[in-house]
């Protein structure tokens, strides 16, 4: 079962966005203390982040770089307050992609659900790439 992470300061929103997420049968875990937000990162893989890139004391780049440091292999869907990050910065930055509040929990989930199966299409190519790595090896 695929694990996702809220990462949201509006604990109503991010309770929200749980509860979506485990409707469709996900591991979401309900957010984290602001404060923490680096240590919780490192202590689980996720398969999915859901980001507010506001949330402090991590904001914008520096929550983006965090996230890909410590589950490199996760799919990021960064919420943003406003338009004023460049598109282009943020994917080139690993983001799957984002939504701008408000914004539907549907939309969201229905993001989710296409980063994840990214995400399990890059892991099968992975493994293959890896079998047939040793298969070269045993040859």
């Amino acid at each position: 079962m695929p694990r996702v992470l809220i990462i949201e300061d509006h604990e109503k929103l991010r309770k929200l966005l749980v509860v979506a997420f485990k409707r469709e049968g996900y591991d979401a875990c309900n957010g984290i203390g602001l404060e923490k937000v680096a240590e919780f990162l490192e202590k689980d893989i996720y398969d999915l982040v859901i980001a507010d890139l506001e949330v402090k004391p991590l904001v914008g780049f520096e929550m983006l770089k965090t996230i890909k440091r410590s589950n490199p292999n996760a799919e990021v869907v960064a919420i943003l307050q406003t338009n004023e990050y460049n598109v282009g910065s943020i994917i080139s930055c690993g983001v799957y992609d984002y939504v701008l509040k408000p914004f539907l929990l549907k939309d969201v989930v229905n993001i989710g659900k296409k980063a994840l199966e990214k995400k399990k299409l890059a892991d099968k190519v992975r493994n293959l790439e890896q079998i047939m790595d040793m298969d070269k090896m045993a040859l």
